[in-house]
C-alpha cells in the first residue's frame, strides 16, 4: 500500500508539472518551454508504464484489510482523476510542442503513450536529424508498430475482463453494490471515451493494408483487427451485462432486506408474547393453557412469512451464486432456525401445561376417593364400637379379638388403592 501511494503521488506530481508546461505561453520562455515539452514527451513512455502498473494493481491494493472504506474511495478517486488528466496531457503535450516548433517542414513520426495500455501514432514537427525511412523500410516497421499497438489495447481489455471476474460483491449490501455500479459506469465511460482510439487503429491498419505489397501482411493485419474487435465487443458486453446484473442485485437485495425486517419484527412480537405468558405463573392453570393455545395457533400464519423469506434467499443464491452470498444465507438460516425454535418452545410449554393439568386432575380424583373412604371408615368404626359396648365384648377376650379382626378387614376393603400404600 505504501509503495502504491508513493507511485501514485509521483505520477500526480509529474502530471502537475506537465499541466504547467502546457499552460506556458510567454515568448520569453519559449526556448525553455520547448525543451521542457520535449523532455516530457520522452518521459511519457516511462510514466505510462507507471500508470499501467497502478491500474493493474488497484484491485489487489484495495483488497488490503488495513485500508478503511474512506481510504479506498480516496485512492480510487485519485486514480480516476489521474487517468483523466493523463488523457488530457497526452492530447495537449504533442499539440503544444508542435505549435512551439519553428520549422514545421521537418516531420518525423513519434509514438507517445495515449493510455498505459494503448499507444497511438501522432505527427510531431522536429528539427532533429532523423533520417527519412524509405517506403520499403516503412512497410516493414509499421506493421510491427501496429502489432504492438493492438497488443497493448488487447492487454488493457484483458485487465477489464480480469476486473469483472475478480470484482465480487456482498449480496445484500446495497451500499457496496451501489459503489461497484458506479465503478462499472466509469469503466463503461472509459470504453466509450477510448473507442476513437480503436477507430484510429482500424484506420491506420487500413492504410497499411493498402500500402502493403505482401498478401501475408494484409491477411495478418485483418486477423489482428478481427481479434481485437471481437475482444472489444466482448469486454464492452461484459461490462454492460455486469452493470445490469448489479442493478438487478440492488432490487433483489432491497426485497430481501424488507423480508428480513418483516421476519425480525415477527420474531420480536411473538418472543415478547411468550415471555409475558411465562411470567404469568400465578394465573389459573386453565387460563395458562388457553392463552398458550391461542399463541400456538397464531404462530401458524407466520410460516408463510418465513417461507417467502426463504424463497427470496433461494433466488439470490441462484442468480448471484458467483458473488458473496454468505451474509444473506447465514442471516436467513439464523432467522429460520430461531422461528422453528420459538414454535417448538411454545409447543413444549403447551405439552408441559397439559401434562400438569392431567396430574392435577388425577390428584383431585385421588383426594375425592380418600375423603369418601374416610367417611365410610368412620361409619364402620362407629358401628363396631357400638356393638362391642352393647354385648360387653371387651370383657370377653375371644370376642374382642374377633371384633378387632372384623374392623381390620373392613378397613382394608374400604381403603382406596393410593391410601393402602401407607397402611
Amino acid at each position: 500500500v505504501m509503495e502504491y501511494r508513493h507511485q501514485l503521488d509521483e505520477l500526480i506530481c509529474w502530471l502537475t508539472k506537465a499541466e504547467h508546461a502546457v499552460k506556458k505561453r510567454s515568448t520569453t520562455e519559449l526556448g525553455e518551454n520547448l525543451q521542457e515539452l520535449r523532455d516530457l514527451t520522452q518521459e511519457m513512455e516511462m510514466q505510462a508504464e507507471k500508470l499501467k502498473w497502478l491500474n493493474r494493481t488497484e484491485l489487489e491494493m484495495l483488497s488490503d484489510k488495513s485500508l478503511s472504506l474512506p481510504e479506498r474511495d480516496k485512492i480510487s478517486e485519485s486514480l480516476r482523476t489521474v487517468n483523466m488528466t493523463w488523457n488530457k496531457i497526452c492530447r495537449e503535450v504533442p499539440t503544444t510542442l508542435k505549435e512551439h516548433i519553428q520549422e514545421p517542414s521537418s516531420v518525423s513520426q513519434t509514438r507517445i503513450a495515449a493510455h498505459p495500455s494503448v499507444q497511438k501514432v501522432v505527427l510531431v514537427s522536429s528539427t532533429s536529424d532523423t533520417p527519412v525511412q524509405s517506403p520499403r523500410t516503412s512497410e516493414i516497421s509499421l506493421p510491427a508498430d501496429l502489432d504492438k499497438t493492438i497488443t497493448e489495447l488487447a492487454d488493457w481489455l484483458v485487465l477489464i475482463d480480469q476486473m469483472l471476474k475478480s470484482n465480487i460483491v456482498t449480496v445484500g449490501d446495497v451500499e457496496e453494490i451501489n459503489k461497484t455500479v458506479s465503478r462499472m459506469k466509469i469503466t463503461k465511460a472509459d470504453l466509450e471515451q477510448r473507442h476513437p482510439q480503436l477507430d484510429c487503429v482500424f484506420t491506420l491498419a487500413q492504410n497499411l493494408k493498402n500500402k502493403a505489397s505482401s498478401s501475408d501482411v494484409r491477411t495478418a493485419i485483418t486477423e489482428k483487427l478481427e481479434k481485437v474487435k471481437n475482444q472489444w465487443d466482448g469486454t464492452q458486453h461484459g461490462v454492460e451485462l455486469r452493470q445490469q446484473q448489479l442493478e438487478d442485485m440492488i432490487i433483489d437485495s432491497l426485497q430481501w432486506d424488507d423480508h428480513r425486517e418483516e421476519t425480525e419484527e415477527l420474531m420480536r412480537k411473538y418472543e415478547a408474547r411468550l415471555y409475558i405468558l411465562q411470567q404469568a405463573r400465578r394465573d389459573p392453570l386453565t387460563k395458562q393453557i388457553s392463552d398458550n393455545q391461542i399463541l400456538l395457533q397464531e404462530l401458524g400464519p407466520g410460516d408463510g412469512v418465513i417461507m417467502a423469506f426463504d424463497n427470496v434467499l433461494q433466488k439470490l443464491l441462484e442468480d448471484y451464486g458467483s458473488d458473496d452470498t454468505r451474509n444473506v444465507k447465514e442471516t436467513t438460516e439464523y432467522l429460520k432456525t430461531s422461528w422453528i425454535n420459538l414454535k417448538q418452545s411454545v409447543a413444549d410449554r403447551q405439552n408441559a401445561l397439559e401434562a400438569e393439568w392431567k396430574m392435577v386432575q388425577a390428584s383431585r380424583r385421588d383426594l375425592e376417593n380418600f375423603l369418601k373412604w374416610i367417611q365410610e371408615a368412620e361409619t364402620t368404626v362407629n358401628v363396631l364400637a357400638d356393638a362391642s359396648h352393647r354385648e360387653n365384648a371387651l370383657q370377653d377376650g375371644v370376642l374382642a379379638r374377633e371384633l378387632k379382626q372384623q374392623m381390620q378387614v373392613s378397613a382394608w376393603e374400604t381403603t382406596p388403592g393410593p391410601v393402602r400404600i401407607f397402611m
